[in-house]
């Protein structure tokens, strides 16, 4: 009996699931019919399901100040924006790209613009510098090097970025090449620089034009190419400026495939190759004669270059040919430099990008070169505000990103999650909580990362602070609470439906979830259900004052707990509801559908707000600078103070 109960709410679950996943828009406007039920499964009806934390009772009002504020945003009749977008695009002119393996790839630009790849989204690192950066290299995953204006050199050490300039120059470096453990760098004025163990030595390169681009064959077997087709090469101990054959243009870039063979690439189509240690120059078989800037060598017989105007040459055998971006945005666009492993082997990436954010990926198993934008595309599940004002977003794809302010940038913080997706995050004062796929639960404070284990082998979809502890509940309908002693403990809640979300008041908890399921906690750890007359799924939920919440979901319902009474007072079939907020002047908002905002306050009526955004909001936050809602395909927007 019990069994059929529960198959027969899947039903209606599943039924409200496919009425809601029709026609949802994806953040660029276009119709996305497969963004909405990414995770739902048998058991796990509710679309989307993501946990919240409820905003809490001292949260502050804010006016968004700057560009990116909504008083300087107007839509096409002059009147203020709703929502003022705050895309995760990236429009930094990219100089450089290297990486470790394809599913660990940085990549380098303009105003200290540092983007990571973990092979499923692309978010951009905190720099600490407004230096143009113009090259990546390294050994390894902990060891990657990026080189810029200044002289400057900063590493990646597998946990921090550290500045470790040379303190003697302030010459433009241009290029960087790694072998054997030992870094080398090239740059203006015939620079270059070996580091290893000891630290930099500048090196008597006998040059005095540009370099930009430098390549390591090996130990000792280093060349760099420059102006006027020159170049220096390192053999034997010492340095020597050579010039390549029918090179009279500048040389961009060098590589080495695999065997130790190299090619090099210049203005006006020039291409050139080893042949048994000497250069030979190859047939571009370019009618444009277009400047190339990047090469990549994957073998002796294997290889592209890359450059202006969206000229990408392929070298099959002995013979460079024509070959095409298979997208539609970066078919004309310029590229700077190029980067792909050593080994083409079936499924890898390369990438290569330009400038204004320009890139293209190569996949090896269908050999087509293809668009990809410099942006964050993981769906945004939640956004927080910390304590010092900070705000948080978390979401698909291992996506966890801080800004300063709300009017900030938003920068990767890094969980060491490998790209699995996160649910919910929480701000328990200067500490922050994400809960995910398969159990995950992790925390970060000033030491850094750390993985918790929940024993939970389902996705927890909402975690929250109880005053001392901290809860998750979870897709199969468990509550787990850490108490002070760091153990996490599995609680009861009466039942076994999939639960999307919990938030805390004081030592209590409320919890909602698919079919209608409210459950309140008392400071016992003990879970009842509520009462309410509800079927469709519910979303979120937020909680203030004296046992005071809110809870939202499918169909546009909102029901409001005053007095141990939960009333609806607000529905809209068709239009599912995904997020909350209470403004500290007790305004709630709740976000969903196609940009709408639904906007009322206790004791008045609830009216919805069309944004004119296609995007689906999942979570909203008020910070002191202002309040962020966030959605599908990283859409960052920046919620106007004053709503209708």
């Amino acid at each position: 009996m019990r069994m059929n109960l529960l198959s027969h709410f899947a039903a209606i679950a599943a039924v409200v699931f496919a009425i809601s996943a029709v026609g949802c828009d994806s953040g660029d406007g276009a119709a996305d019919t497969s963004a909405v039920p990414v995770d739902a499964s048998i058991g796990d009806a509710a679309p989307n399901v993501d946990g919240a934390i409820g905003d809490s009772a001292g949260s502050k009002d804010g006016v968004i100040v700057g560009d990116t504020g909504p008083e300087a945003a107007v839509d096409s009749g002059g009147a203020k924006a709703i929502l003022t977008a705050r895309s995760l695009q990236y429009s930094a002119n990219l100089n450089g790209v290297w990486g470790a393996t394809s599913d660990d790839v940085w990549i380098v630009g303009d105003k200290g613009m540092i983007l990571h790849w973990n092979g499923k989204v692309l978010v951009a690192r905190a720099s600490g510098t407004s230096t143009d950066l113009y090259a990546a290299g390294g050994t390894g995953s902990d060891d990657v090097w990026f080189v810029g204006a200044d002289g400057i050199a900063l590493h990646w050490n597998g946990l921090s970025l550290v500045d470790q300039s040379p303190t003697d120059t302030k010459v433009p470096l241009r290029a960087v090449a790694a072998a054997a453990g030992i870094v080398y760098v090239a740059g203006d004025n015939g620079t270059v620089y070996l580091r290893d163990a000891t630290g930099w030595k500048l090196q008597s390169s006998k040059a005095s034009f540009n370099l930009y681009g430098i390549a390591a064959a090996g130990i000792g077997q280093v060349w760099a190419v420059g102006e006027q087709g020159q170049a220096v090469k390192l053999a034997g101990g010492s340095w020597s400026v050579t010039s390549l054959p029918k090179a009279n243009k500048t040389l961009r870039s060098v590589a080495t495939a695999p065997s130790g063979k190299l090619f090099a690439v210049g203005d006006a189509s020039y291409l050139a190759g080893t042949n048994a240690g000497t250069w030979e120059v190859t047939l571009a078989n370019d009618p444009e004669n277009r400047d190339l800037l990047g090469v990549w060598a994957s073998a002796d017989n294997q290889a592209w270059a890359i450059g202006k105007k969206g000229a990408l040459l392929h070298l099959v055998g002995k013979k460079w040919q024509l070959d095409q971006i298979s997208g539609t945005y970066m078919k004309l666009k310029d590229f700077s430099a190029i980067w792909g492993p050593a080994n083409k082997l079936a499924g890898t990436d390369a990438f290569a990008v330009g400038p204004e954010g320009a890139g293209v990926r190569y996949d090896a198993a269908t050999d087509k070169w293809m668009d990809f934008r410099a942006e964050t595309t993981a769906d945004l599940r939640q956004v927080v505000t910390m304590a010092d004002g900070s705000v948080v977003a978390c979401g698909t794809q291992g996506a966890v990103v801080k800004a300063a302010d709300a009017t900030a940038p938003f920068y990767d913080l890094a969980a060491p999650i490998t790209g699995s997706d996160v649910y919910d995050c929480a701000a328990v004062g200067e500490t922050l909580w994400i809960v995910g796929a398969g159990g995950l639960a992790a925390v970060h404070n000033k030491t850094g990362w750390s993985v918790e284990n929940v024993s939970s082998i389902a996705d927890l979809r909402g975690i929250a602070d109880i005053g001392g502890a901290v809860i998750a509940v979870g897709a199969d309908g468990k509550a787990w609470s850490r108490g002070p002693t760091g153990a996490w403990a599995v609680e009861s809640t009466a039942t076994q439906l999939p639960l999307a979300s919990v938030a805390g008041l004081g030592g209590k908890a409320f919890a909602v979830g698919a079919v209608g399921t409210v459950l309140a906690r008392d400071s016992a750890g003990k879970w009842l259900k509520e009462p309410i007359a509800e079927t469709a799924d519910l979303h979120r939920v937020i909680a203030w004052g004296d046992g005071e919440a809110l809870a939202v979901g499918d169909g546009g319902v909102m029901w409001l707990r005053q007095g141990a009474k939960w009333q609806k007072v607000f529905e809209a079939p068709g239009l599912p509801l995904y997020g909350a907020l209470r403004r500290s002047d007790g305004t709630l908002i709740a976000v969903g559908w196609a940009g709408t905002l639904v906007v009322g306050k206790t004791g008045a009526s609830f009216v919805k707000v069309e944004s004119k955004t296609a995007n689906v909001l999942r979570g909203i936050a008020a910070s002191p600078k202002g309040t962020l809602a966030v959605g599908l395909k990283g859409g960052v927007f920046a919620v106007a103070e004053v709503l209708p």
